[in-house]
C-alpha cells in the first residue's frame, strides 16, 4: 500500500485528527493510537455509557466503550495502547516510542503538547527528521490560539453557517460536524506532503493547521466575493447563485426527495417534455434563464406540483438519461446501501472483535498500483499495549504488569 513502512504515533481524539490519522492507516502506515485509562477518547462515550440497543443482544458486546459506532467508524487500521502522559513513566514510555515514528499526529487544544513536554521542539531532540502534525481549532498562532471548537463551532467561525439556510431564515450549521472531516482530509494531506518532503531534503516539519482555515476553502468564492466587492452573500437554500430551476423536490411518499436542475435551455426544454407540461417552456416568467431566476417561487412551486406525483428514483433515473441533472436524494442507510458504494470498497463489511459486523465506511479514493484496504477494525481500549511495549521496547509481561497496576496502560477503566 502507498505508505507502507511509515509509523504514525498519534494523539488524536473525535473526528477530525481520528479521521486524519485513519486516512494514514487505510494508506498502509502503521498507526499506533494514544489513549489514557484516565480519559479515554470521547468518541468512546465514556465508562458510564449504556451499550447501544442495536448491540444488546449481541453475545460479544461486553463493553460500551469499545462498541461506540462513532469510534468503531474512525479508526480502522490501527493499533490501540494506553498511556498516562500525565505520570512520568507515561511519558517516558512515549518518549522511547518516538525514534521508531516517521509521524506524530495530535489534536488537543493549542499548548497542551508544551505542557506535556512533547512539543515539536523536544520532539526534534530525540528524532530531529519526525513529522509533527498539530490540529486545533484556530491553529497555534493568532489572538484565537486558546480557544477549542469543534466541527459545529468551526462552521459558524468560519462564515460557512452564514451561507446555509434559507432566504428568509436564520444562519443554519449543516448538522454533520462538516469541518471535521474536511480538516482531516487536509491534515492527511499535508502529512503525506511533509513525508515527500522529507524524502527530497531529509527534513522533518511542524505541520499547525487550522480547523477554522481548513473550512475557509468550503466558503471561499463568497469570502473573495466579500473582499473584491464588499458583497455579503445571502443564503439561497438548495438555489444555485445563477441557474433555475435547481432545488430540491417533493416525491411521492413520506420523505422522499428529488434533486434536479436545468443548467442550460436544452436541459429545461427537456425537463418540460418529460414532465408532461410544454407550456412551461413558453410561458413568458419561463421563457430563459434570467426570467426563471427571476421567477423562481413560482417556478418551485410548479415543478414541486408535479414532482410529488412521481416515484423519487424511477424520476431521477428518467432525468438523468436524458441529460437533466437529478439525483435522488438518500438517507444514511440509503447511503451505505448502495451498491456502487459496495462495488468501489468504499462501504464494507467490517467485522469488530466485540461489535460484530457493521456497514463501515473504508477508502475513499483509489489507485492504480497500490490498492488500499482495510486490515484490520477499530480497536478496544488499550489492545495492543502489551504487544507494542514488547514488540518496540522489549518490555516484557511481568513490567507491563506493573504500569497496568500503576494505571498508566491498560485495558480498563482505572480502578
Amino acid at each position: 500500500m502507498p505508505l507502507e513502512g511509515i509509523r504514525a504515533l498519534v494523539l488524536t481524539h473525535a473526528w477530525m485528527g481520528t479521521f486524519c490519522t485513519k486516512l494514514l492507516g487505510l494508506s498502509g502506515a502503521e498507526v499506533i493510537q494514544i489513549e489514557a485509562r484516565q480519559r479515554p477518547d470521547g468518541w468512546r462515550m465514556g465508562y458510564a455509557a449504556p451499550m447501544p440497543e442495536a448491540l444488546r443482544q449481541v453475545p460479544t458486546a461486553q463493553h460500551a466503550w469499545n462498541c461506540s459506532g462513532f469510534y468503531n467508524s474512525a479508526n480502522l487500521n490501527k493499533q490501540a495502547i494506553t498511556l498516562d502522559l500525565e505520570s512520568p513513566e507515561g511519558r517516558d514510555i512515549f518518549r522511547r516510542l518516538v525514534p521508531f515514528a516517521d509521524v506524530v499526529a495530535e489534536n488537543f487544544s493549542s499548548g497542551v503538547m508544551g505542557k506535556l513536554g512533547i512539543d515539536y521542539d523536544s520532539l526534534c531532540a530525540i528524532k530531529p527528521d519526525i513529522i509533527l502534525c498539530s490540529m486545533s481549532a484556530f491553529g497555534a498562532t493568532g489572538r484565537h490560539r486558546d480557544f477549542v471548537g469543534n466541527g459545529g463551532t468551526m462552521e459558524p467561525a468560519s462564515g460557512m453557517s452564514s451561507l446555509l439556510g434559507y432566504e428568509d431564515g436564520q444562519p443554519l450549521n449543516s448538522g454533520a460536524m462538516y469541518p471535521d472531516p474536511v480538516s482531516g482530509y487536509l491534515g492527511f494531506t499535508a502529512i503525506v506532503t511533509a513525508l515527500f518532503h522529507r524524502l527530497r531534503t531529509g527534513e522533518g516539519q511542524h505541520i499547525d493547521l487550522s480547523m477554522q482555515e481548513s473550512n475557509h476553502t468550503l466558503v471561499g468564492d463568497a469570502a473573495l466575493e466579500y473582499a473584491l466587492t464588499g458583497n455579503v452573500r445571502r443564503r439561497l437554500g438548495n438555489r444555485h447563485m445563477t441557474f433555475a430551476p435547481h432545488g430540491i423536490y417533493p416525491a411521492r411518499g413520506e420523505e422522499q426527495w428529488v434533486a434536479l436542475a436545468a443548467e442550460s435551455e436544452e436541459q429545461w426544454r427537456t425537463l418540460c417534455e418529460i414532465a408532461g407540461h410544454p407550456q412551461w417552456a413558453a410561458d413568458a416568467r419561463f421563457v430563459d434563464n434570467a426570467q426563471r431566476k427571476a421567477n423562481e417561487v413560482p417556478l418551485d412551486r410548479e415543478i414541486a406540483a408535479w414532482t410529488a406525483d412521481q416515484a423519487r428514483d424511477a424520476l431521477a433515473d428518467q432525468l438523468s438519461e436524458a441529460g437533466v441533472p437529478a439525483a435522488p436524494v438518500l438517507d444514511a442507510n440509503e447511503v451505505a446501501a448502495d451498491p456502487g458504494f459496495s462495488e468501489r470498497g468504499l462501504v464494507q463489511d467490517v467485522t469488530h472483535p466485540e461489535a460484530g459486523t457493521w456497514r463501515q465506511m473504508a477508502v475513499p479514493y483509489r489507485f492504480s498500483r497500490t490498492p488500499m484496504r482495510v486490515t484490520r477494525p477499530s480497536p478496544v481500549l488499550g489492545e495492543h499495549s502489551a504487544e507494542v511495549f514488547e514488540r518496540y521496547l522489549g518490555i516484557g509481561r511481568a513490567e507491563y504488569e506493573e504500569l497496568v497496576s500503576k494505571g498508566v496502560s491498560g485495558t480498563n477503566p482505572p480502578d
